[in-house]
């Protein structure tokens, strides 16, 4: 497989650089009040860490996960991408700083893994639509073709195989991937590629990547994808894009909790489109005016929800992070966090290297 290095495509690294950056600086942003209402914040919004910024399980599993897709030399052998997924998230479960509030579905299915159950058993990976499918996949987002979707949908069945933890996930690495087309319009693409998949004409159901991966569990991927949309989904993506048209003309100081008539994001439907809203509004200076945040206020204002803060500012700061490819892009804006010494060497470490498998 060819990979694309820091030589072949500086931009698509500074993009990753960014993406991982934005999503660490969310997750300990959030993280300070994640079990706080919205009614009981410190702040509106919720002020950066003050000195050391502690990151959560979110910024842990995306790093578990640029490292398995690291150590993979052939994206085309999923047994093999599949068991690095795994070692990498077992080691992750029984990691000395996994203390930080590890979502219950992600612990429970790598229990059922590390008693000898594969992901696609009955007593394998939960069938949950939780958040935790979505909120670490910036590694395959930035995977190379033909890989991202079904790598996506991978490392989302691994812990959650529920086709509304799947579809989010797969919604989400799209808007990532692709990030620089789409400001200030993310969700209406959602909803674009949601009608797509309804009605038939999406690629995402004849990708085969995406069926390899989904093989144990279905033969039929556009039934699946439409499972994924179904209870909800795309109802919530349409909540969000009404939000999204009442909150463009209002000043930051009106927009209230993200999550209003939205969802609390613990799940991965209203988690993305959450993230979605954040980042349309602090992106629509790239197509348009100004935009009605900047990444740090966006940061600020998705970590002041009355949901999964940690979770919804890690995903919207991954996004708004992937939509710029000038280099040390939070810094130039402003944000220069001060995550703790085996994090900060981690993210910077991973930073450096796109995950397309291993090409040292």
């Amino acid at each position: 497989m060819t990979a694309p290095t820091a030589s072949s495509d500086t931009a698509l690294l500074d993009r990753y650089a960014n993406a991982l950056t934005g999503l660490a600086a969310g997750d300990a942003w959030g993280y300070q009040v994640e079990f706080t209402s919205y009614a009981q914040m410190p702040a509106y919004p919720v002020a950066p860490p003050a000195r050391r910024w502690v990151i959560s399980d979110d910024t842990q599993m995306t790093l578990a996960l640029h490292w398995a897709l690291a150590e993979v030399p052939d994206f085309d052998d999923i047994e093999a991408v599949t068991d690095a997924l795994t070692r990498q998230f077992l080691l992750w479960q029984v990691d000395p700083d996994n203390t930080r509030a590890p979502g219950r579905t992600c612990m429970t299915s790598l229990h059922n893994l590390r008693a000898g159950a594969r992901w696609y058993d009955t007593d394998g990976a939960v069938q949950s639509a939780g958040c935790g499918a979505v909120m670490r996949l910036v590694p395959t987002a930035f995977a190379p073709d033909p890989y991202w979707l079904g790598l996506t949908a991978l490392q989302s069945v691994i812990t959650h195989k529920h086709p509304r933890a799947v579809v989010p996930a797969l919604l989400l690495a799209d808007a990532t991937r692709h990030a620089p087309e789409y400001c200030g319009r993310f969700l209406e693409h959602a909803l674009t590629v949601a009608a797509q998949i309804h009605n038939g004409t999406s690629a995402w159901t004849t990708d085969p990547y995406l069926r390899d991966v989904l093989a144990p569990i279905t033969g039929d991927v556009t039934s699946y994808l439409v499972d994924g949309l179904a209870d909800g989904t795309a109802d919530i993506l349409t909540a969000a894009a009404g939000r999204l048209e009442q909150l463009r003309p209002l000043p930051p100081t009106e927009f209230g909790d993200p999550c209003a008539g939205i969802g609390e994001g613990w799940e991965s439907a209203s988690a993305v489109a959450l993230a979605l809203l954040v980042a349309d509004l602090a992106t629509t200076s790239d197509i348009a005016g100004t935009a009605a945040l900047t990444g740090l206020e966006a940061l600020a204002w998705a970590s002041t929800s009355n949901g999964d803060s940690d979770s919804i500012a890690c995903i919207a700061g991954g996004l708004i992070g992937s939509a710029h490819s000038e280099k040390n892009y939070w810094a130039a804006a402003g944000l220069t966090p001060t995550f703790e010494p085996r994090y900060a060497e981690e993210l910077a470490t991973a930073a450096r290297r796109l995950p397309a498998g291993d090409y040292d």
